[in-house]
């Protein structure tokens, strides 16, 4: 069986800004990637074509627009192409109005440079949540046919508790419908735990991951993981935060912390499992 892999493409204190934001520190703006978007994740790419995996890219506005070369390199690899939308807003900090701008605008960017139309959105930071759920009705009719923002989760920046743990098919206003492909979970004790990706991933035992995944495929589930390429990095945390103090600096240490072992963590789960992207998977890939 095959599962679906995923990759938001951005800089790793593009999203901090989000959690620093959510912590009471002030920050102006959004800051744009760094040349380190690119060469982490042409490394990622070089790993995925040693496993032949295919993934869903999803590609900040902002990196496309800063480096287009990368979104070809994406493309040209065999890999979907999605949004992350364009700033790293959070949906739930938006109006419709402003979110289906921001939608447009990412799409162009990306479609502009790889001539395919882009069918596929992730929210950033999972900001999908029970409070901004309208935001959906703005994706199908802005052209999204396939999403993965719902996080079955709770907690405090993102979460959609009570939410389905597998892919399934979501009807919306208008006779429209969407696929929800939501990161996966373990059911434990009445809980869903997470391990589908990010820092549950890089902080987890492998084992936890490919139990995780094996319950999954056993009752006929294909697994939605994600990572993404700074995770790979154990160089680049330099870039200025909103604020310089210790508890920014322990934010810092949080997010560097085992990068050096998800490389091999990778290889294991590349090797381990079968896998590929959103658009290859809906079309008739999911069979082992």
């Amino acid at each position: 069986m095959h599962n679906i892999l995923t990759i938001d493409v951005e800089d790793w204190y593009q999203s901090s800004v989000d959690v620093l934001r959510a912590k009471g520190y002030p920050a102006d703006g959004r800051p744009m990637p760094s040349p380190r978007v690119v060469e982490n994740t042409m490394r990622l790419l070089d790993i995925l074509s040693r496993f032949g995996a295919k993934a869903t890219c999803f590609v900040l506005g902002t990196v496309a627009e800063a480096y287009p070369s990368l979104v070809r390199r994406i493309a040209d690899a065999g890999h979907e192409v999605a949004t992350h939308g364009y700033g790293h807003e959070l949906v739930y900090n938006l109006d419709r109005e402003a979110f289906r701008a921001d939608i447009a605008l990412s799409k162009r960017l990306l479609e502009e440079v790889t001539g395919r139309p882009v069918e596929a959105y992730r929210a950033p930071y999972f900001s999908i949540t029970p409070r901004s759920a309208w935001a959906l009705d703005v994706l199908a009719e802005s052209g999204i046919k396939h999403d993965s923002s719902i996080f079955p989760i709770r907690r405090g920046l993102y979460g959609f508790p009570g939410g389905k743990r597998f892919p399934h098919a979501m009807g919306l206003a208008g006779g429209r419908s969407l696929l929800e492909l939501p990161v996966s979970t373990l059911r434990v004790l009445g809980a869903n735990v997470p391990f589908g990706g990010g820092g549950y991933f890089r902080l987890a035992p492998y084992r936890l991951v490919r139990k995780g995944l094996e319950s999954l495929n056993r009752v006929g589930q294909a697994g939605v993981f994600y990572v993404h390429p700074y995770e790979l990095d154990t160089e680049e945390l330099k870039a200025p935060l909103p604020a310089e103090n210790r508890r920014t600096r322990l934010f810092r240490w949080s997010q560097r912390l085992n990068r050096e072992k998800t490389e091999a963590k990778i290889d294991r789960l590349l090797g381990d499992f079968a896998w590929t992207s959103i658009r290859e998977w809906t079309n008739g890939g999911n069979s082992s």
